[in-house]
């Protein structure tokens, strides 16, 4: 017994081939017509959202050659990039040289520039080709799609993709919504349809990049460790005491931040927010020469009363007390 193609795969085979989606009532559709040119269009209709494997690409499409260097990063990314990516595009033209590139990429051919090419998805493939050197070519399907299929395009490979961090899904998610306001379509609709999500799916998009900014994300880069539940506990951190976020974005230019992994650096911001949160309940932070916190203080009517979260530093007060206190004393105007 056959079974009905379903609407994902029926989109896929219109990406990859340039053929029309078949009406739904069609049982057997017309046998595809040989492709002769080289950027077919793919034509319009409802964009299914699909998961599916880029290995239809090879059935379903004709491969071509093309030189990396006239091939462009699409003009809307979905990765953050960093020392850790670096090292998966290392390994990725490693794993070329020994087998070669299996799977080619997507592109289509650049709106504003002659004889070159934007790519659709495939980014790694075509940066770790590139950095093999001269005379390398990528293996590479042309398709000429406008920015919102080219979008829709990324997001449909973007669902079945298992190496795209939470962060980064979201961050594709608002240029998503963006380009669905500009071009007077529903943002939310558009989310959901691309990347295969429900709306409060969305909505926990949205609303975590409303209270943690982009810079204090880049600087923390992808973290594919660090999933929705995470995240969202920095946004609730970050909403509900409005010191966290200078607190944090201190943190950001130091070079023992910066030489972080990037899970690290979450997990590092995380645990500044969380702290100041903390010792906003006990008193106010003391923060020492690395702009981390020391402890907090608490000014009563009769005392002060300090508290230290690091032993060390209060064992090294303790000892020189008498010494500091004797500093203190010849600062003040003698009677």
């Amino acid at each position: 017994m056959s079974r009905k193609p379903s609407s994902r795969n029926t989109m896929l085979s219109a990406l990859m081939t340039g053929q029309a989606t078949p009406p739904k009532d069609a049982k057997d559709g017309p046998a595809p017509a040989r492709d002769e040119q080289l950027h077919p269009r793919v034509s319009a209709g409802a964009v299914g959202a699909l998961r599916n494997t880029l290995a239809h690409i090879t059935k379903d499409g004709r491969v071509v050659e093309i030189d990396p260097v006239v091939i462009d990063p699409s003009p809307y990314p979905d990765r953050l990039g960093g020392a850790e990516d670096s090292a998966a595009i290392e390994q990725l033209a490693a794993s070329i040289v020994r087998n070669g590139q299996e799977v080619p990429v997507l592109v289509r051919p650049h709106p504003e520039r002659a004889n070159r090419y934007q790519t659709i998805y495939g980014h790694r493939r075509v940066r770790a080709i590139a950095g093999l050197g001269q005379g390398q070519k990528v293996r590479a399907i042309v398709r000429d799609l406008s920015d919102e299929e080219l979008l829709i395009a990324q997001g449909i490979e973007n669902s079945a993709r298992q190496d795209l961090s939470w962060i980064e899904k979201a961050l594709f998610a608002r240029r998503l919504e963006t380009f669905a306001r500009e071009s007077g379509k529903d943002p939310t609709a558009m989310v959901m349809e691309a990347l295969s999500m429900h709306a409060p799916d969305v909505s926990r998009f949205r609303t975590t990049l409303e209270a943690i900014p982009e810079d204090v994300i880049f600087a923390i880069g992808p973290a594919p460790r660090t999933g929705r539940t995470k995240w969202l506990a920095l946004y609730n951190l970050f909403k509900t005491d409005a010191s966290a976020l200078d607190r944090v974005r201190n943190s950001l230019v130091s070079a023992a931040f910066r030489a972080m992994g990037s899970d690290e650096r979450f997990a590092e911001v995380l645990r500044l927010a969380t702290a100041k949160a903390d010792a906003a309940s006990q008193g106010d932070v003391v923060v020492g020469s690395d702009d981390r916190p020391l402890g907090t203080v608490e000014r009563r009517r009769k005392a002060v009363r300090f508290t230290l979260s690091d032993p060390g530093f209060a064992r090294f007060l303790e000892e020189r007390m008498a010494s500091l206190h004797a500093d203190y004393l010849s600062t003040k105007p003698k009677n």
